[in-house]
């Protein structure tokens, strides 16, 4: 038993001081800008959007950049709805929206990765931007992300938040708008210390050259996510090009959080399945995720041990060092993304995530999760 509480101690203290470490990141941002207008490609993969795509369009016909130096691709992804329909009309209108379909991807890569790479060679541009089909960007948003590419930056990580402030949600979106404001806040806080570990596709940018460089999507292909981390892990890998984050408000985008509990399961289920990949990319990276799902799941089955033989000591002393680096991370993320609102929500997050992180863990690591209506097995190891 002595084994057990020393594992949990150990792993819930190296969990705090990454932790800490990211909160420390968020005081050095970098403002090293330029003031630039080379030509960008805006990449979409859109997927029975129909409902989405059109909002999306009109924010980014309402770009500040000059519209003779940007262009919107949309790769329509198998769709069987009319987004193919509602992004030619508005390519009638805008000569600088472009619209290919994809009518099945290759056996040796995954769908939406499929769609991009689809997108990116059919782009003039010298800077990819990619968001999701069913997020909201400002007007400033290529004109805020393209100012971070100073000579030396090969990827812009941004910002997105899963709805804006103070709108009326059930509490499970609620709890996924405080988680994913913890995870960008750590990949910032990563990030600014020049050591980046995770984006997200809702908002990121990288420069064509540096996506060849490493081959593009071919090495992890097969991986059904991962057009964002596992790309940034390649980039920051292979190559010599630095990776940045975007910490300028006018950059932010705005996604939509999962409606239900099973939604956001799969969800983050799927994003947890590049876990176990990172021991190929990224080892030390590998070993904090493994950390972390240990320091959660020793928690779970410490408070469990707690509860039949009455020996707290140990328990409470990690729950305090995890408590405590959580919440230093989020009330310093609250503040860089103007998001005190979600403060009354952390002790409602805080225990949930202990048992969503060992379910979502789980099932990650095993590779089964549900995504646009489809069951999938992700292989953990193809590599090519």
């Amino acid at each position: 038993m002595t084994i057990f509480w020393t594992i949990l101690l150990i792993t819930t203290v190296l969990y705090g001081i990454g932790l800490l470490c990211f909160t420390v990141g968020l005081f050095f941002t970098n403002d090293k800008r330029a003031k630039q207008t080379p030509f960008v490609s805006v990449v979409v993969a859109a997927r029975n959007e129909e409902k989405n795509i059109s909002k999306l369009l009109t924010d980014l016909t309402n770009q500040n950049y000059p519209k003779n130096n940007f262009e919107v691709i949309i790769v329509d992804n198998q769709s069987v709805d009319s987004t193919h329909l509602i992004v030619e009309k508005f390519s009638k209108k805008n000569t600088f929206i472009k619209c290919f379909r994809q009518n099945e991807s290759p056996k040796s890569m995954a769908s939406k990765k499929s769609a991009i790479n689809l997108g990116i060679q059919k782009s003039q541009g010298d800077i990819i931007l990619t968001t999701d089909a069913d997020c909201r960007v400002k007007p400033t948003w290529v004109e805020t992300m393209v100012s971070y590419f100073t000579p030396e930056t090969g990827m812009v990580i941004g910002f997105s938040q899963l709805s804006v402030k103070n709108k009326k949600q059930n509490w499970i979106q609620k709890i996924q708008n405080l988680d994913f404001l913890s995870l960008l806040s750590a990949a910032q806080g990563a990030s600014n210390l020049g050591y980046p570990l995770a984006a997200t596709g809702q908002n990121l940018a990288y420069r064509k050259r540096a996506f060849q460089e490493v081959g593009g999507f071919k090495s992890v292909g097969q991986r059904i996510s991962g057009d964002d981390v596992l790309l940034l892990q390649l980039i920051r890998k292979q190559t010599n090009w630095k990776v940045r984050f975007s910490h300028s408000e006018k950059s932010f985008n705005t996604s939509k959080p999962e409606s239900t509990l099973t939604d956001m399961l799969n969800q983050r289920t799927r994003w947890a399945s590049n876990g176990i990949y990172q021991w190929v990319l990224n080892k030390r990276f590998f070993f904090y995720v493994l950390n972390t799902y240990l320091c959660n799941l020793f928690l779970f089955a410490g408070l469990l041990l707690s509860i039949l033989k009455g020996q707290w000591a140990a328990w409470l002393i990690a729950i305090l060092i995890k408590g405590c680096s959580e919440g230093l991370l989020f009330l310093k993320g609250s503040f860089v993304y103007k998001r005190m609102d979600l403060l009354p929500w952390f002790p409602i997050w805080f225990l949930f995530q202990i048992p969503y992180v060992v379910i979502v863990g789980l099932l990650g690591s095993l590779g089964i999760f549900s995504w646009k209506n489809k069951t999938y097995r992700q292989s953990h190891w193809s590599h090519k």
